[in-house]
């Protein structure tokens, strides 16, 4: 492998623009650029740093849902669910993948979506949403997941996982995610699939 390079922009340092070896079965899924194309993989370039770590670790742990990838044939993706893909990754290489995918630009998946339930989806995410998934779901600086121009399917699996506890997530959102209706949870959905502003 050619020696890393590393390119500045202002201060900050970001990791080499080519993945690093670890990322070759992420790759075959997530892409090495962003987004991801496949309808139940979320695009993750560009995701904070310690949320990738934590999914990872939850995924190595198999206390998240291990889902096969969802990918159409012919296929680059492995036949393994995601707690297998990462069963062997050392805490070394969960920091390597967290900080190069981190380190890349997040690009929202362009998706057909309903701007009525979109509008009525911005409201809920305003008052319910807006605190730890700031700047409309899109900003990663809160250390929280990217949610705007996610995959429709993965946001779907995601939702449903929190509202059956099957994702660990902070006792408040839980709740929150419990209280809402199915069409509450459709309008959420839809506003994540639309464009930001």
């Amino acid at each position: 492998m050619a020696a890393a390079t590393v390119l500045l922009l202002g201060a900050a340092e970001l990791p080499a623009a080519d993945p690093p070896a670890q990322a070759a079965s992420c790759s075959a899924c997530h892409g090495v650029e962003a987004p991801s194309l496949l309808p139940g993989v979320p695009t993750i370039h560009g995701m904070p740093q310690l949320v990738i770590e934590n999914a990872l670790y939850d995924y190595r742990a198999t206390i998240r849902p291990c889902r096969k990838p969802g990918c159409d044939e012919p296929s680059d993706c492995p036949p393994l669910d995601f707690c297998s893909i990462v069963a062997g990754l050392s805490d070394q290489d969960i920091a390597v993948l967290a900080e190069w995918y981190a380190g890349r630009e997040y690009v929202p998946l362009p998706q057909e979506y309903d701007p009525g339930l979109a509008a009525r989806g911005a409201l809920l995410h305003a008052a319910r949403c807006e605190n730890c998934h700031g700047g409309g779901g899109s900003r990663p600086q809160d250390q929280a997941s990217i949610l705007r121009g996610q995959p429709r399917d993965y946001l779907v699996n995601a939702i449903g996982d929190f509202r059956q506890e099957r994702r660990i997530a902070v006792a408040e959102m839980h709740v929150m995610l419990q209280e809402l209706s199915a069409e509450e949870v459709a309008a959420l959905v839809e506003f994540y699939l639309s464009p930001r502003d």
